[in-house]
């Protein structure tokens, strides 16, 4: 080749070079995230409050079409074309920032992340590009973003259970022989009758039906996260576009190894933070999402958790009934709590007001020594109510709920279980609430037998909602098996059972002899001396052993920088319990006490105060120590008539310990997660 051959082949690469550099350089500026809604904390972070209306059966959706245009953010962003004419592509991620695994970390395809309202579509085109173009598109925030099918299900409209579908299924139950003798079996464990658990076995097997039907996406089932959410915008040229993988275009999608990968970790820290002829964008404006559930939305009262076919209908109302109008529109259920009949109340039959008549510790021994003497004690197990909506009630004026256990009728001997459960589910959040339970230690300090309880616990025992899989030798053991070795055999990777507690009542701030495991020298007291309470923290980690730290028996451990004592009573015991004595009179004597649970992927808080800007934290449990929950989650407040070999430090007895006589009603006055 002669040198002038030469000389145009080189001119030839660098115009090609320059023209191909003039027809691909471009910037993006002036990216702002939300347009068209002003609500602000300050110039970086915009404040918006969920709208849970038809949130129960479609999901959160942010915002809902009752507070913007067409239920959507709008965004915008300025593409500077420095080169030839041409084509760009965009996608709008985001990502809730305050309940997440750290970008890169194993765990971060958890996180809640999305892009456009349908999951498949992928870069959207921009026109012919001269100079610059002001680009303008809207988002929203919803369930389920990456289209999963695991969160399909039936038509929410269909799923009402009227009593037409009730009969024709139990006429279904009964046609079927083995089915019937299956029934039969289940009767005698369960000590009722037979045309009971044939209803039992019918409301199941609706249930069952609803869960396993595959057509709709059911986004309520996992749900946006409240807390403050990020946004980040990729624009690319054709070469950019070309370069990203399929499932990071499109977030439904999972890679070769069957993954979802996370695309704030994919531009932000892998392969496409440097991608040739591509852009991104984190926008230094954030949104905070907060929600306020409706206590003044009535009650919904639900067949499948009643768990019994003889509902008396007397106090159903207007605001609290089984109606397909509240099944929409609730945001709260009367709660049906299960009863444990392999225990009994042994209990003196004795009605007392022991807050208002200020029972007396000498009149609680004489009832020990006169009745340990005649045995002349009544048996009978706690119990629900058999009337839905009489001892609950929703008020649409003052926006509160109100719960009793109600007071005996001369003869009538029953300590009454009662509470409210709320019906739109979150993964993680603050989970703050305003409460005036009532009080359950007089002034002698005798207690009245009551537990008072702000817990959150699992929304569905169904395949979506399931825990992480336990990678330990142990994993989960079911809730329905017994706290004994032998259910240590039992023990599977993934359950759907969650819990998190404040549990309130008058108990040692000690733990048993046997749980300190240290012979007689254990720390112990008379509780009975002090006007104290005791508030349990617990979470129910269903004995999952894949936390190096553990807990078995009593053991004080330093989580994250502060030291706490816990106690799970044994390896195979499903719970770890911290306690905390706190004055009675600061918790219950006003008019409400705020109770917060603060719920991340890799930690616990507990949190309580008078006020809500200053709460103090008494529990705090992290990853090391016990399994943290990722499934969807409702709350419950509730007060209870625990067993008394559930609490055996507590210093009174709930066998010697009388019957209601008088109504014991607690306030339900505000619930935020945030």
């Amino acid at each position: 080749m002669n040198f002038s051959i030469k000389v145009y082949c080189f001119f030839l690469l660098i115009s090609s070079l320059f023209l191909s550099c003039k027809r691909s350089g471009f910037e993006v500026t002036e990216f702002k995230p939300i347009t068209n809604f002003t609500g602000k904390a300050n110039d970086s972070t915009f404040l918006i409050s969920a709208d849970l209306n038809n949130s129960v059966l479609y999901g959160v959706q942010i915002p809902s079409v009752k507070q913007l245009p067409n239920g959507k953010f709008t965004f915008e962003f300025l593409v500077n074309n420095t080169g030839s004419p041409q084509q760009f592509f965009y996608k709008l991620y985001y990502q809730n920032e305050s309940y997440k695994w750290q970008n890169g970390d194993s765990l971060d395809s958890e996180n809640f992340y999305g892009s456009w309202e349908e999951a498949e579509l992928e870069f959207k085109p921009t026109p012919l590009i001269e100079t610059n173009l002001l680009v303008k598109d809207s988002f929203k925030i919803i369930g389920n973003p990456r289209d999963e099918k695991l969160y399909y299900g039936a038509d929410p409209e269909r799923t009402f259970i009227s009593d037409t579908m009730l009969t024709r299924i139990i006429k279904k139950v009964n046609s079927e022989s083995d089915w019937v003798e299956s029934i039969k079996q289940k009767a005698i464990t369960n000590k009722i009758t037979v045309a009971e658990q044939t209803y039992l076995e019918a409301l199941w097997s609706i249930e069952n039906n609803f869960q396993t039907d595959s057509l709709y996406n059911n986004r309520f089932k996992r749900n946006p996260r409240m807390g403050n959410y990020k946004f980040l915008l990729v624009v690319c040229n054709g070469i950019g576009l070309s370069k990203i993988p399929d499932e990071v275009k499109s977030i439904g999608k999972k890679n070769a190894d069957g993954n979802f990968i996370n695309p704030f970790t994919y531009f932000l820290n892998n392969e496409g933070k440097n991608l040739e002829g591509t852009k991104v964008i984190l926008a230094k404006q954030q949104l905070a999402v907060s929600a306020s559930l409706d206590l003044g939305s009535g009650l919904y009262v639900d067949k499948l958790k009643i768990g019994s076919s003889k509902i008396n209908t007397s106090e159903i109302k207007n605001n609290c009934n089984t109606s397909e109008d509240l099944r929409h529109k609730a945001q709260f259920s009367q709660y049906f709590h299960h009863i444990n009949k392999s225990i009994e109340f042994v209990n003196v039959k004795e009605i007392r007001d022991v807050i208002a008549e200020n029972y007396t510790r000498e009149q609680y021994q004489d009832l020990i020594s006169s009745y340990g003497k005649s045995k002349n004690f009544i048996h009978t197990y706690s119990s629900v109510t058999d009337c839905p909506c009489k001892t609950v009630n929703s008020d649409s004026a003052t926006k509160s709920i109100t719960i009793f256990n109600p007071a005996n009728k001369p003869n009538e001997f029953k300590k009454e279980h009662v509470g409210v459960i709320s019906r739109i589910g979150f993964t993680y959040g603050k989970w703050r609430a305003k409460i005036k339970f009532p009080k359950i230690i007089n002034d002698n300090n005798v207690w009245n037998g009551l537990t008072t309880a702000f817990w959150l616990i699992f929304q569905a025992d169904a395949k979506w909602n399931m825990r992480r899989i336990c990678k330990a030798d142990v994993g989960y053991i079911p809730k329905h098996f017994p706290d004994n070795e032998e259910s240590v055999k039992e023990a599977r990777p993934q359950v759907t059972y969650s819990e998190i507690d404040f549990e309130i009542l008058k108990e040692s701030k000690y733990w048993t002899k046997e749980a300190y495991n240290t012979g007689d020298n254990y720390p112990k007291e008379d509780a009975s001396k002090n006007n104290d309470l005791t508030i349990c923290c617990t979470n129910w980690d269903m004995a999952c052993q894949q936390p190096k730290d553990y807990v078995i028996g009593v053991k004080k451990l330093k989580v994250e920088g502060k030291e706490y004592e816990f106690c799970r009573w044994n390896y195979f015991n499903k719970l770890v319990t911290s306690k905390v004595a706190a004055p009675h009179a600061e918790v219950f004597n006003d008019e409400y006490y705020y109770f917060e649970i603060d719920w991340q992927p890799q930690r616990i808080i507990w949190r309580i105060g008078k006020d809500k800007n200053n709460m103090k934290e008494i529990c705090r449990m992290d990853g090391t120590m016990t399994t943290i929950p990722n499934n969807q989650m409702l709350m419950v407040m509730s007060q209870e008539f625990h067993y008394q070999e559930w609490w055996p430090t507590a210093p009174f007895m709930q066998n010697f310990t009388p019957f209601p006589k008088n109504n014991l009603t607690g306030k339900l006055l505000e619930v935020e997660v945030y």
